[in-house]
């Protein structure tokens, strides 16, 4: 009688368990061979994941026991209808998480702390708060109307 995918599965488990428990440092060896045999291989698939999977991606990388999830991540986007919430531009795959209250400044990675904007806007915010970054913006146009006339 032919056996289930489950059941194969599971005698597979056994085996391997019983390999490493036979000869761990035999099976960390053959590990560490086929990944830097494959690792070019192995950083193209995880790219590729990383790209299906565009708010997961970028909520592995936050931080802390309350860390915004994917799904929070994708309530966000569609809550600020996929543009920047600085600039108002319409978001793509480049488009980055920032923090209202920085990290800098204390800020966690929680879902009432986090928002969607543009590279462009995120790079010129910085550690800046909201005032701040609009002070700074303002303070650059008047500079550049009193140079222009």
């Amino acid at each position: 009688m032919a056996r289930t995918l489950e059941q194969t599965r599971e005698a597979k488990r056994l085996h391997m368990a019983k390999r490493r428990a036979e000869n761990p440092e035999k099976v960390r060896a053959y590990a560490r061979q086929f990944h830097k045999k494959n690792r070019e291989h192995s950083l193209k698939m995880m790219r590729d994941y990383y790209s299906r999977r565009f708010f997961w991606g970028r909520a592995m990388k936050l931080k802390g026991i309350n860390r915004a999830t994917a799904l929070e991540l994708f309530s966000i986007w569609k809550k600020q209808k996929g543009r920047c919430a600085l600039t108002k531009r319409k978001l793509d795959k480049t488009a980055q998480l920032d923090h209202v209250i920085s990290k800098a400044r204390g800020g966690k990675d929680f879902k009432e702390n986090l928002r969607w904007v543009c590279k462009e806007a995120n790079l010129a915010r910085r550690e800046l708060n909201d005032e701040e970054f609009i002070k700074l913006c303002r303070d650059v146009i008047d500079t550049y109307e009193a140079n222009r006339g």
